[in-house]
């Protein structure tokens, strides 16, 4: 029988001629060391900081109200609306009303996660709606 040499014999722990397994030695995962060390310390940093950043968003989630009072509440809605007139939407023929509606981008909505439970009411009565 003639063989392909620049095939590597075992794949996914089985022999390729034969298709038994090849035993724990070619399975089993090494702790990964790094190979370069700088570059290690960048990236242990770069999780520290995400990890960082989540929990401070984590608080911020759940910190409660946005807008202390109504006056806030009304100018961040009449903010937001400006920025939402500003930006691309999908939209959406409305056959009650008979009417064309814009519906709010994902990533609008992720943007201003915070300010949702108070905007979306607001953004449906200017002719928006959500997903």
């Amino acid at each position: 029988m003639k063989t392909n040499r620049n095939i590597k014999p075992f794949h996914n722990g089985k022999d390729r001629r034969t298709g038994r397994p090849t035993g724990p030695r070619r399975t089993t995962k090494r702790p990964v060391t790094p190979i370069n060390v700088e570059a290690e310390a960048v990236r242990l940093a770069w999780v520290a900081a995400k990890l960082k950043e989540r929990t401070i968003m984590a608080e911020r989630r759940d910190a409660g109200v946005c807008c202390p009072t109504e006056v806030a509440k009304k100018a961040t809605n009449q903010r937001l609306l400006k920025l939402l007139h500003a930006t691309v939407c999908d939209r959406v023929w409305n056959d009650l009303l008979g009417r064309w509606e814009g519906v709010l981008p994902r990533r609008f909505v992720r943007e201003h996660a915070v300010h949702m439970p108070h905007f979306r009411d607001f953004a449906r009565e200017n002719g928006y709606r959500s997903r």
